[in-house]
């Protein structure tokens, strides 16, 4: 495929150096509870095979502490000096709608007097009756308060700050048990690129639940990719996207520009509740300069912790042609 960048992406937006934006990002929460109610439709569809893999394949094992994580995690966001909070998908284990509600209660949505901004991810969109129900867009419909395009949800654009945050849904309900692939689709696609043709001066963010690349600077095998990757890359570029915030995956990373494999920088959440990963990624944002700190859920303590550190400059995506990053 070969993509131009109509915008050179070493532009500066209009931004005062000494502004500072403080975020909160989290993700892949996975919250189920014992009776989430079940029907008897849902034994034909993808919730069986995910509910025998929750039981009987350790899933479930690995998320048996997320109430309390989720707890933790509540109480200290707004004592965190936060401006706003980003999070990028997978409330729910099963995509039901008490799950959904159960996890925006835990997490206060609403209620703090601290925005945000959500996006669903695939286990949120598990089913087409997950989808049509609009459990996500309801229950966490605070956090997704914004500018939009023919009062379509997605995608919408908040502006906190000197930052403009783009939510864009990259999930579907998929058939086969084994497929959690995702899709932007070319609707929300031209939206999107309006969109961002509309928004004024700002460092533009985008928030995905799926990922561009996987830790390893691979891309995601075919059944778990999304699957319009490189068309979302190309309107990114041109719309002058300057960071991409994701989930999908439960490991903390983030890729820079100039190691080859991304045209700006990602950063992956990784999941806040599952057991020895847990965790959450502050960003204070000064002008274009990103300085990250990861905090972790310690179990003795019962709360989170500081525990690593990066540093990203924003101004530095790399000058594309994007041939070298779309397969």
């Amino acid at each position: 495929m070969n993509a131009t960048v109509s915008k050179p992406m070493h532009e500066n937006p209009l931004i005062e150096p000494e502004t500072s934006v403080r975020l909160a990002h989290f993700s892949d929460l996975h919250f189920t509870q014992k009776k989430p109610g079940w029907r008897a439709s849902d034994l034909f569809s993808k919730r069986v095979p995910a509910w025998i893999n929750m039981r009987l394949f350790g899933r479930g094992y690995r998320f048996r502490h997320a109430t309390k994580v989720l707890e933790a995690l509540a109480a200290e966001l707004p004592l965190r000096n936060l401006n706003h909070l980003v999070f990028s998908g997978d409330a729910t284990a099963l995509g039901f709608e008490a799950e959904v509600q159960g996890a925006a209660r835990l997490l206060r949505v609403g209620e703090t007097g601290l925005g945000g901004l959500a996006v669903p991810g695939n286990h949120d969109y598990f089913t087409n009756k997950s989808i049509s129900g609009g459990a996500f867009e309801r229950f966490f419909g605070p956090w997704q308060v914004g500018k939009r395009l023919d009062n379509q949800v997605y995608p919408f654009a908040q502006k906190v700050g000197h930052l403009w945050l783009i939510g864009v849904n990259s999930c579907t309900s998929n058939r086969w048990p084994w497929d959690a692939s995702g899709e932007v689709g070319p609707d929300q696609l031209e939206r999107l690129k309006q969109l961002l043709a509309q928004l004024g001066p700002g460092l533009r963010i985008l928030v995905t639940h799926y990922p561009v690349l996987r830790a390893n600077r691979r891309r995601e095998p075919r059944i778990r990719a999304l699957r319009d990757l490189d068309r979302m890359l190309e309107v990114a570029a041109n719309g002058n996207i300057r960071l991409w915030l994701h989930g999908h995956r439960h490991d903390r990373f983030h890729h820079r520009p100039e190691e080859g494999s991304v045209p700006f920088p990602v950063v992956c959440a990784g999941s806040a509740t599952q057991s020895g990963r847990w965790s959450y990624v502050e960003y204070t944002l000064t002008g274009t300069l990103l300085h990250g700190l990861r905090r972790v859920f310690d179990r003795t303590l019962g709360q989170f912790v500081d525990k690593e550190m990066f540093d990203i400059n924003l101004s530095e995506s790399k000058t594309p042609s994007l041939g070298e990053f779309v397969g």
